[in-house]
């Protein structure tokens, strides 16, 4: 779904008891952050929405384990903002989000993430995330 003003507040001005109610509406924070992608789809970028458990010292282990393991496979700059605890981290590159994303799922079991792209979230993101990742030329 496309989130839109006309999605939220549908313009319903025939029974003015439900045009009285049209003036509000909630989200979640998914609807949002799929919606922006969508509006950044023609550069390919993608958020991974970070989520880190409660802290105790065997999070803090995973933390520092998939730190070390970003960090050998090169992701310098995901792995800084991991270690800061950053909640949102943004791709410019599908290849370096696909890779991100893939090696804090095998690497971590404590900390997960979300994958938002092109308007989409969960499997829908991650097949398009990947096509355009391994795409030729």
């Amino acid at each position: 779904m496309r989130l839109t003003p006309d999605t939220l507040l549908p313009a319903s001005t025939d029974v003015p008891a439900v045009a009285a109610d049209d003036v509000v509406t909630a989200i979640r924070h998914q609807d949002i952050v799929t919606a922006w992608s969508g509006t950044m789809a023609d550069q390919r970028v993608a958020v991974l929405h970070m989520l880190y458990p409660r802290t105790d010292a065997r999070t803090h282990r995973s933390l520092d384990a998939l730190v070390n393991a970003l960090h050998v496979h090169g992701l310098h700059k995901v792995a800084e903002l991991i270690e800061q605890e950053a909640h949102y981290l943004v791709f410019k590159d599908p290849v370096k989000a696909w890779k991100a994303l893939n090696e804090i799922r095998h690497d971590s079991l404590a900390i997960g993430v979300h994958l938002y792209y092109k308007g989409f979230s969960g499997n829908e993101a991650e097949v398009a995330l990947d096509r355009d990742a391994h795409r030729k030329g």
